[in-house]
């Protein structure tokens, strides 16, 4: 009985360490679910706000933003009258306009022309903080250029693509986005960046985070960068190579309408720049929040794509449906064609609905917990390359699987032992047993014959006594 409940405390202790292993192993695989407090808003409202600029960004007068032009200029002025409208104030200030933050920019365009020394502008809007005491900056960015004016073939003819998925789309949710929180409490003071440049390796961006000091890059909690909406079957919010717990509340915000990023990320062999943190790049990283990552601030990137196609190394917007980014093609009416008016205003209010969401009030001391530790969740300059990444991924899986091999080897191995050593003190027991059982058999000692005599006599006597006349009391 001992030895079984021993054998059973065995099989319990094997269990529990089995059960730890495991848990180790998949720690992080899973996460406490995020509780995020939903909030009201108008839907037909914020759709038809946000389609409406869409509509306005792609008509004439504003579907030329291209960088280098009179028409680049033109939105950026057109943007920061909408954003004086709802009662932002202009973080800079140029002879073209309030918030036009001006500088001097060279680029090669796609015909192979160079541009130098072109005049650009970013258009920066602030609204300060509610507290006494702000919990840092958060940017709401995007890019609004697009290629309108680049020649589509060799024979000179201009793409005329009013550009509805590479930045329209976004500007009409920025914008959105603008009107619905001007009144709206905030821990952080909320920065608008729209930046020009994005068509062309995201100059503004780049300028703008070169002109900040790391005072200024410090106090920026997040930026939340807006890029490629509306023409793509689904939308992801990507926050980094690493997990994190902004990522995670993000997309607890936006439960039920964003799709989960992939694990496989569609890694491309190449560097975007020369300091870059990796020397490999995905499809989440491909906006202006890139510069800002470089700096070790917490991004997060919202598209609109189909991740997992793989049609393309790059982009793949909707399943058996030509590519439109950076073609001809991406213009509205195209986007209307392939996808319909009412997924368009769709996609474009699910995006406001949760960036609301995570801005919102109720939710300010969830996103506050997430932002404090944004930093310390960063990836680490000095990432593996891509391939790396994938065979040190693989390596991890296959070492952990041999430690609960090993484990699981160990402890057949203890258990077998134990059984052993118990079937062997079994078998002793048994023989020893016998052994006594031996020595008192019959007929094999000398005391066998006394025993047996002396028992027929105290026999022999008690028939005696029984037949005695004198005892019977009728004779």
């Amino acid at each position: 009985m001992k030895t079984s409940i021993k054998r059973k405390k065995i099989y319990a202790v094997a269990i529990a360490l089995l059960a730890i292993i495991v848990t180790a192993v998949f720690a992080g695989c899973t996460a406490p679910k995020i509780d995020v407090k939903g909030v009201e808003v108008d839907v037909d409202g914020i759709k038809d706000t946000a389609y409406g600029y869409l509509q306005t960004l792609s008509g004439e007068g504003l579907n030329n933003r291209t960088l280098g032009t009179q028409g680049a200029l033109d939105c950026a002025k057109y943007i920061s009258d909408e954003m004086i409208k709802l009662g932002y104030a202009g973080a800079y200030s140029s002879e073209q306009g309030e918030g036009l933050q001006e500088f001097k920019t060279s680029f090669k365009r796609f015909d192979g022309a160079e541009i130098t020394n072109t005049q650009a502008y970013n258009v920066i809007f602030t609204k300060k903080s509610d507290n006494e005491k702000s919990k840092g900056e958060i940017i709401l960015a995007c890019s609004y250029d697009n290629l309108y004016s680049e020649k589509s073939d060799i024979s000179g003819s201009l793409w005329s693509a009013d550009g509805s998925y590479e930045s329209g789309a976004s500007i009409a949710v920025a914008l959105t986005l603008a009107g619905a929180l001007k009144d709206k409490p905030c821990d952080y003071d909320l920065t608008f960046a729209f930046f020009t440049g994005g068509c062309y390796e995201w100059r503004g961006a780049m300028n703008y985070v070169d002109n900040l000091d790391r005072t200024g890059l410090d106090k920026i909690a997040l930026v939340l960068n807006f890029a490629t909406l509306g023409g793509g079957d689904n939308w992801y919010i990507y926050s980094g190579e690493s997990a994190n717990d902004y990522g995670r509340y993000l997309n607890a915000c936006a439960e039920g309408y964003v799709t989960a990023v992939p694990k496989d990320r569609n890694i491309g062999q190449f560097a975007l720049t020369e300091n870059s943190k990796y020397n490999y790049a995905n499809i989440g990283m491909l906006s202006n929040h890139y510069f800002f990552d470089l700096k070790n601030v917490p991004t997060a990137n919202v598209l609109s794509l189909n991740w997992g196609i793989n049609d393309n190394p790059l982009f793949s917007e909707m399943k058996g449906k030509d590519n439109i980014y950076h073609t001809k093609n991406d213009t509205l009416q195209n986007m209307i064609e392939r996808k319909g008016e009412d997924k368009i205003k769709a996609q474009l209010f699910e995006i406001v609905r949760s960036t609301l969401t995570a801005l919102d009030e109720s939710n300010q001391e969830t996103l506050v917990a997430s932002l404090d530790v944004a930093k310390s969740q960063l990836t680490k300059a000095g990432a593996q390359n891509g391939k790396s990444a994938t065979l040190a991924n693989i390596i991890i899986k296959v070492v952990l699987i041999a430690i609960l091999i090993a484990m699981t080897y160990i402890i057949k191995t203890n258990l077998t032992k134990n059984f052993d050593k118990y079937a062997k003190a079994k078998k002793a027991n048994e023989e020893g047993e016998r052994d006594d059982i031996a020595d008192k058999q019959p007929f094999e000692t000398d005391n066998t014959h006394i025993n047996a005599q002396d028992t027929a006599n105290s026999q022999k006597a008690e028939e005696k006594k029984e037949n005695n006349q004198e005892d019977d009391p009728f004779i």
